[in-house]
């Protein structure tokens, strides 16, 4: 039987945490999972669990965070403002980790453990790996040991690297792409990541330690373009590198082609430029798994897509409202991926004001939003 005392997870409706907090109530722990919106909270099928607490807690609010951490012994920061909208991520990110330091000076936290990325001191990293790094040295710097996880490539049903590889290799049977196509990268699948989380809980020894974390594969995004195709049965893809595509061109390309914003897709195109293998490997020892290839991570997360049984998702985390339904097919006839997204607001007024509203919307009154959209009416 585990302590009483929680576990904070931070981020618990992001992709690694609304994945982490189901399994870490599975090992018998008292979790309390925060974010920064309750309803999407309360929309995890793990919500209503005995040993869960839920808080509506903003990371930027240092009352709210030290008033979440009284009681927590642990905790993890999986927090991360690359998100849809926010331009300035790498300074959210840096203020969001300093207040969170600051907030654990007066708390009864033993540790933190924070997922980070790969990537060498000495290159010049992109500004997202350049961010992750900053976080991993505020969080160090703070009186509660931390123990560092970094990681490159996240292999999973519904994050957003995968989902990037699945839809320009689903789509585009001849693509062109930059040199960084020929980087060498080490992924690790979601189900690693989550075990090596959990297993830094449970052993001491990782307490204020830094690891490299990976699969067993070293290869280039080129290759995992070219397993993704095989394990899809899809026709081998052509590949041309091209030397003039910028980022900035890349991310918007895959801005049209995948359901993933450019204001996501141009931070990662940009760390892929770096080499991003594990150097330290010291925790294979200390916490042993079955380390799944890319072959077999990407088989799974394919398989977990087309049954629709994904546990989280990229467009999880953020602002964005809670949903009530969403379901992702492939109908024969687009030859592409339909989305249905269904969302609802209870607003607290009689339907009859509602309607008076509504029926006022369009004509010369116009929209709430892109009112440059509508066409001429035609007489």
């Amino acid at each position: 039987m585990k302590s009483p005392h929680k576990i904070l997870v931070t981020g618990a409706t992001g992709y690694v945490g609304g994945r982490l907090v189901p399994y870490l109530l599975e090992k018998g722990y008292h979790v309390k999972a925060i974010s920064r919106s309750l309803k999407k909270l309360e929309g995890r099928s793990w919500a209503k669990h005995h040993h869960v607490e839920l808080c509506e807690v903003d990371v930027l609010d240092k009352d709210a965070l030290c008033k979440a951490m009284e009681d927590c012994t642990a905790a993890y920061y999986l927090v991360h403002s690359m998100l849809p909208g926010e331009k300035k991520f790498r300074e959210t990110d840096k203020d969001a980790a300093m207040v969170f330091r600051d907030a654990s000076r007066t708390s009864p936290l033993k540790r933190i453990i924070y997922l980070g990325g790969l990537g060498a001191n000495n290159e010049k990293l992109s500004e997202h790996l350049q961010s992750r790094q900053e976080v991993a040295h505020i969080l160090s710097e703070g009186p509660v040991p931390t123990t560092l996880l970094r990681a490159a490539l996240i292999i999973g049903s519904g994050s957003a690297s995968f989902e990037i590889l699945r839809y320009l290799v689903d789509r585009l049977p001849l693509m062109t792409a930059p040199r960084w196509i020929n980087t060498l990268c080490q992924p690790i699948a979601i189900r690693n990541v989550i075990h090596y989380l959990l297993g830094c809980l449970e052993h001491d020894e990782t307490n204020g330690k830094t690891y490299d974390i990976g699969g067993p594969d070293v290869l280039s995004y080129r290759k995992l373009m070219e397993i993704y195709a095989e394990e899809a049965h899809l026709r081998k893809r052509i590949i041309v590198p091209l030397p003039f595509l910028s980022p900035r061109l890349s991310s918007y390309w895959i801005h049209l082609v995948t359901p993933v914003p450019a204001s996501i897709a141009k931070p990662l195109v940009e760390g892929l430029r770096n080499k991003v293998v594990c150097k330290n490997k010291d925790i294979e020892a200390i916490i042993p798994q079955h380390l799944l290839s890319c072959q077999d991570a990407i088989s799974r997360a394919l398989e977990r897509t087309k049954t629709n049984t994904i546990m989280s998702h990229w467009t999880d985390a953020g602002k964005i409202p809670p949903f009530e339904w969403g379901y992702e097919g492939d109908p024969q006839w687009t030859g592409g991926t339909l989305l249905t997204d269904r969302r609802v607001i209870e607003i607290p007024v009689s339907s009859s004001k509602v309607w008076k509203v509504i029926t006022k919307l369009g004509g010369k009154n116009g929209w709430y939003h892109g009112n440059w959209l509508e066409c001429q009416r035609l007489y």
